[in-house]
């Protein structure tokens, strides 16, 4: 382990992974220090995202576990010059990144393990133990996960196949996103947040995808609808409300601005036989950047669950 940017005693580990169509590959596992405790927690991001939320390594380091964070694969810390950011081909790509981390965990700390994702992580997370169905994980704790996008009903059901089919032939197409800056701008300290980061590895706003990581994610979200069989205890955790507006507003800070929380509602049951749901009322659509009351009130019941977790 080296020192990590955020400094403080995080430590970083930079793993290679099989080269893809774009060549060399890693991901990167960062610590909050020595291993302290009987049970550790790895956390994974959402898209176009990094690991830099100390505040998460304190509550956790707090609560007795050992706190690793994963940067995945053309993300955050392991962005490489020539690589497409966050793009993937499908969301089975991840699956490396966190077979390499849980390895790495095991040889530090081999006691009970947590998996918390957000967004994009929360997905790849539910993907990889529904595929992975020996892996000994005590408990996976989603937190706003990308169970559905958040697109007209129109192009959910034309366009989105039509995307999906034109990919598997030209994945490298670029599709316009056309998401909103305000949240960004709810969480950035530059402008209406409480947050510093970098913000070329966190960008207020992604303008464009590749056709491939659309494909990847409708493709992941079809599976889902089949229903996974996820074994341990999940906890699907989500704001009371969704909102948009191309205007800024103060809503943008006690809401989900990315997602739709009804369709997190809808489609949390499928994850598995043992799925509990909390609603953190003025959440925003990372929680745990809402503001300070309401993030407190996420971790505290999160906590509260994971006490209830046997294994």
């Amino acid at each position: 382990m080296n020192k990590d940017i955020l400094g403080n005693g995080f430590r970083q580990l930079t793993i290679g992974l099989k080269p893809d169509c774009e060549g060399e590959v890693v991901c990167t596992l960062i610590d909050a220090g020595i291993v302290q405790f009987d049970r550790s927690v790895l956390y994974i991001h959402g898209f176009s995202d990094y690991f830099f939320q100390t505040e998460m390594a304190t509550q956790f380091r707090n609560n007795r576990y050992n706190f690793y964070a994963l940067d995945l694969r053309k993300c955050g810390r392991s962005i490489r010059p020539w690589q497409t950011p966050c793009n993937l081909y499908s969301i089975s790509d991840y699956f490396e990144d966190i077979d390499a981390a849980i390895t790495q965990i095991r040889k530090e700390s081999p006691g009970k393990l947590v998996v918390v994702g957000h967004s994009t992580g929360g997905l790849a997370l539910a993907m990889y133990l529904n595929n992975r169905p020996k892996i000994d994980v005590s408990a996976l704790v989603l937190n706003s996960p990308f169970l559905d996008l958040n697109i007209s009903p129109v192009l959910k059901k034309v366009g989105l196949p039509i995307v999906s089919f034109v990919a598997k032939f030209f994945p490298d197409i670029r599709i316009k996103k056309g998401l909103s800056l305000n949240y960004g701008y709810s969480i950035s300290k530059n402008r209406h947040g409480e947050w510093e980061y970098n913000e070329e590895w966190k960008p207020l706003a992604v303008s464009e995808v590749r056709a491939s990581w659309l494909r990847a994610i409708y493709c992941a979200h079809r599976e889902l609808r089949r229903g996974l069989s996820i074994d341990c205890p999940t906890l699907v955790m989500r704001s009371d409300k969704s909102f948009k507006s191309r205007e800024w507003t103060d809503a943008f800070l006690c809401s989900d601005a990315v997602l739709n929380v009804e369709s997190i509602r809808k489609y949390a049951p499928l994850l598995g036989k043992n799925v509990s749901e909390i609603v953190v009322t003025g959440g925003m659509h990372d929680l745990f950047l809402s503001a300070s009351e309401v993030r407190e009130t996420a971790y505290r019941r999160m906590f509260e669950w994971l006490e209830g977790v046997k294994g």
